[in-house]
């Protein structure tokens, strides 16, 4: 990179200049210095543009896809805010530049492959038998691989680049859109499937950006019309191109993502795109091979479309009524048996759901549904009538004998001749012979197997073997659709009456009785229905107790459905005014958190400009002390080269790290002059030399040239003799001819002169005719033109006068909108001040009610507590007080024991003041007490310490 910032109509020119002498590498190298320069982000799109254009130029001749990428990314960054039509003028340029290297490479190809056939009569040479034996590939292949190859590719990369650049800007929307359907085109042009895989994949992945990232500044908006309609039109041309390239997989995944945003979006779908998709629907679900959700999608296709008559023509009206009448016939009669089939109901619940929604269906189909719609809207009416009999050959009548029969003529000379037609044979046949074993199960208990094979006839090319007719049979009982048994010994089928059989019909059909596992069915509601009602017959006052009951309870409920509604709504304006407070305080805090966010990205953004600017530094500081590097040992070699071709001297190229510019300078002086001391020696002779033989050169010639000369004036004078004699000669012959001619015209000039005369006086009258028609035409157009300019004008007066009038009412609706949106904000304002003030109100009555609670618990603790002093307090007859908690007690009297003692109790001997043991105690007399210290209070415990 150049030390110094290029500007860039500077570095446009030397890019120019460098082309022009055959460096486009250089020149390429310049302009990527240039746009890849942090300067160049406060530039303008005008002085950007030129350079991009040959930037991109070069890229595309040179096929550098990453560089290309990155060029285009910078400038995205310079005009997205400005000016970001720009690039789009830069990039649809260079996508036709793209495919025209492609349509060149495919025309070289095809010459190629033409020059190498040198023998039109020889189909295969050698050569070619060789490398088909080696490679397995033709000779149009490998040129294919070798030529055209690199540059699909590189379209390819572009366009997967371009869609990556301008993803998820909504100023590059349209650009976006416009580059998705041209990459879609490109994969169905060139049958690029793996490509068109990946293609809608990383449209998928952008989609799913653009929702996730959906908050952020200049992203796509969804809920835009015109943005839905965009995505929408890409995706079915999607839709479209994977059903034309018979990519079946990626087809349904399209049909999802449609699915998707037409649930977001909030503008109805055309008509034309809806038929577009219940279209593809209907052969996704054929490839699917689910012949349910076949007739369905067939079903939901003919709805669509059988009132959309200005957009569709009869004939397809009839076509599409015809594929809903077989889709429908050929859906299996009898679904498996719950019991056989448990597991696989499991497994295909999801799928089933998922197609149901597909389909925009609140519930997944069935067959007795399809049966429904089909007879009662005008499908019927709209089909062949020469198909018509189907329905009623296989839904309505009972004749197991003549079913197949009838229907026969049918199939072979309706359904297998149309090819639209025939996909649903086999299927229909399926139908039929379950139908045909369904009736002969109601009339026969038992039937030999070639009567069923005489009876299963179906025409070619539908015809059953009977080894395929007693397959199907089989595997209809092992999945649990048939409740039979096949005695291949007598070779009889015999049909079992199983009551509890799982498995039933999903269309009602002729019938000639019910089966018994129908009767079984309906054993369990039957005998509900019978208690029920012996129970009404046989106990009438358990019926009128439950009856009374049953209004005493709705009379209770409405005497409290008032005051319950009143709570109810008090209880919903707080829960109002709660979760406003919540959502405010809330929005308070997504708000702080997004400031916060949005803080803490800028600062990690400079962070990472930073880093990023000082990695670039450092890179540039690298690249440039590597590119000094290459240019010194690139000069050194270039000098030691000419060095050891004009001086001779013996230099190692291989060791040039070991010698430096500098000795290599020395040597070549050293060697220049040892050269240029030869070269005077050898000049000093030579030109000795030459002066010798040249004077004698002179000497020699000058009798010579006096002979020339004298010899060359003679022949200069013989050629102007003679080219003055054929000059005059040919001016005289000139002469005679001009005379001959005029005199030959001037017999013409009278009657020349009369011819006109008589010309010129017959064309006056027409002349001046045709003036005055002209004058009148002229001055009629003037009067219409300024009839018409007065008309314009007072219808443009009358409009301006409406549009006025239009204006002053609008401004009057606007003003009484503002006064009636003025009242309605005061009312809410009075609502919310009563609102306040209940909410006061009830904040004090409950404070209130909470300070009495408290007195109220404040009074009975404070009573429980008197309450439990006084019990302390009150001595227990045989229970010990201590003295410190006998209050209001006198002591007893020095003589006497006290009162309150009881007989027998015992008075420890510090508390036996004044007692006298009686005359009759055997015991020894105690050693008398100390008396106590004055201080002491009577009946106090005094430690033997402190007694004195």
């Amino acid at each position: 990179m150049p030390p110094f910032f290029q500007r860039p109509e500077n570095a446009l020119k030397r890019a120019e200049e460098l082309i022009m002498v055959g460096q486009s590498e250089t020149a390429f190298q310049t302009l990527y210095d240039v746009l890849m320069n942090k300067r160049l982000r406060n530039a303008t799109a005008s002085t950007t543009e030129p350079v991009i254009k040959k930037y991109v130029e070069l890229c595309i001749e040179q096929r550098k896809g990453k560089n290309l990428k990155e060029g285009l990314l910078q400038y995205r960054n310079i005009v997205q805010h400005s000016n970001p039509e720009s690039l789009d003028a830069v990039v649809r340029p260079m996508l036709e530049a793209i495919t025209s290297r492609v349509v060149e490479a495919q025309k070289s190809a095809e010459q190629i492959t033409m020059d190498t056939i040198e023998d039109l009569d020889e189909m295969e040479t050698p050569e070619d038998i060789i490398l088909s034996a080696v490679s397995g590939e033709q000779s149009k292949d490998r040129t294919d691989r070798a030529v055209v190859t690199p540059w699909l590719k590189f379209l390819w990369e572009a366009y997967r680049n371009l869609l990556d650049i301008v993803r998820g800007n909504v100023r590059f929307e349209v650009l976006y859109q416009t580059i998705s359907n041209e990459a879609i085109d490109f994969c169905k042009k060139y049958e690029r499937k793996t490509e068109f895989r990946r293609l809608c994949d990383i449209m998928r992945n952008h989609l799913q950006t653009i929702v996730k990232y959906s908050h952020q500044a200049n992203s796509v908006n969804l809920s835009d019309p015109e943005t839905m309609q965009r995505f929408l039109d890409t995706r079915f041309h999607q839709l479209n191109t994977a059903t034309d390239m018979e990519l079946w997989q990626e087809s349904y995944r399209s049909i999802e993502d449609i699915h998707n945003l037409i649930q977001q979006s909030k503008r109805p779908i055309k008509p034309q795109a809806m038929a577009n998709y219940f279209e593809k629907l209907t052969r996704i679900m054929y490839v699917a091979k689910n012949p349910l959700f076949l007739a369905a999608a067939w079903h939901r296709y003919y709805n669509y479309i059988h009132r959309q008559t200005k957009y569709f023509s009869e004939e397809e009206l009839q076509n599409v009524a015809t594929n809903v009448l077989l889709s429908t016939l050929a859906v299996p009669i009898i679904k498996p048996s719950s019991r056989i089939m448990s597991a696989a109901a499991k497994e295909n619940k999801h799928r089933t759901q998922r197609y149901t929604n597909l389909l925009f269906l609140s519930s997944a189909p069935t067959r007795v549904s399809l049966i429904n719609d089909l007879v009662s809207g005008e499908v019927l009416a709209r089909v062949r009538p020469e198909l018509r009999p189907i329905y009623n050959l296989v839904e309505e009548q009972f004749h197991p004998l003549s079913i197949c029969k009838k229907l026969a003529p049918i199939l072979s000379e309706q359904v297998a001749t149309n090819e639209n037609d025939a996909k649903y044979g086999t299927l229909l046949c399926n139908v039929i012979l379950t139908r045909l074993l369904q009736q002969l199960s109601q009339v026969y208990t038992s039937v030999q197997l070639d009567f069923i094979f005489r009876l299963a006839r179906f025409p070619e090319p539908f015809s059953m073997t009977p080894s395929a007719i007693e397959r199907f049979i089989m595997n209809g009982a092992r999945r649990g659709e048939f409740q039979l048994r096949i005695d291949h010994q007598a070779r009889s089928v015999m049909f079992d009456t199983d009551p509890f059989d799982g498995s039933q019909s999903s269309s009602s059909g002729a019938q000639l009785q019910a089966s018994p596992s129908d009767l079984m069915r309906s054993q369990l509601s039957s005998l509900a229905i019978s208690l029920s009602n012996a129970q009404r017959v046989a106990c009438p006052e358990y019926v009128a107790e439950k009856q009374a009951a049953k209004e005493a309870a709705i009379a209770k409920a409405l005497q409290t459905l008032e005051e319950e509604h009143r709570n109810a709504a008090s209880r919903k304006l707080v829960i109002d005014r709660r979760k406003e407070m919540i959502e405010n305080a809330l929005a308070r805090k997504e708000r702080a958190e997004a400031r916060e966010r949005a803080i803490r990205q800028q600062r990690e953004q400079e962070l990472e400009r930073q880093r990023l600017a000082e990695e670039q530094k450092r890179r540039e500081v690298e690249r440039a002390q590597k590119e000094r590097e290459a240019i010194q040992r690139e000069e050194a070699k270039k000098l030691a080269e000419s060095i050891k071709q004009k001086a001779g001297l013996d230099v190692n190229i291989d060791d040039l790290e070991q010698l430096d510019t500098t000795k290599l300078l020395e040597m070549q002086v050293e060697q220049l002059e040892k050269e240029k001391q030869d070269t005077q020696t050898k000049l000093k002779v030579l030109g000795r030399r030459m002066d010798h033989t040249e004077r004698a050169y002179r000497k020699e010639e000058l009798p010579l040239l006096e002979e020339d000369y004298a010899t060359q004036k003679l022949a200069d004078r013989k050629y102007h003799d003679a080219a003055r004699k054929a000059q005059v000669t040919q001016a005289r012959e000139k002469h005679q001819h001009d005379m001959e001619q005029k005199e030959r015209l001037a017999r013409m000039t009278s009657d020349f002169n009369t011819i006109r005369k008589q010309l010129d006086e017959g064309r006056s009258e027409a002349l001046a005719a045709e003036r005055k028609r002209i004058r009148d035409a002229l001055a009629t157009a003037k009067e219409e033109r300024l009839a018409e300019y007065r008309r314009v004008k007072a219808e443009k007066e009358t409009a301006e006068a409406a549009e006025r009038a239009e204006r002053e009412a609008r401004e009057a609706e606007e003003m009484a909108r503002q006064d009636a949106e003025k009242a309605r904000k005061a009312a809410k304002d009075a609502e919310l001040a009563k609102l306040r003030e209940e909410m006061a109100a009830q904040r004090e009555r409950d404070a209130e009610l909470l300070k009495k609670r408290l007195e109220k618990e404040r009074e009975v603790e404070e009573r429980l507590a008197r309450e439990k002093r006084e019990r302390e307090q009150r001595p227990t007859p045989g229970k010990y007080v201590p003295p410190s908690r006998r209050t209001g007690a006198a002591p007893p009297p020095a003589a006497a024991p006290p009162a309150s003692s009881s007989p027998g109790k015992y008075v420890p001997p510090s508390r036996r003041t004044g007692a006298v043991p009686p005359a009759s105690s055997a015991t020894p007399t105690p050693p008398p007490t100390r008396p106590a210290a004055s201080g002491s209070s009577p009946g106090r415990y005094i430690p033997p310490s402190q007694r004195r």
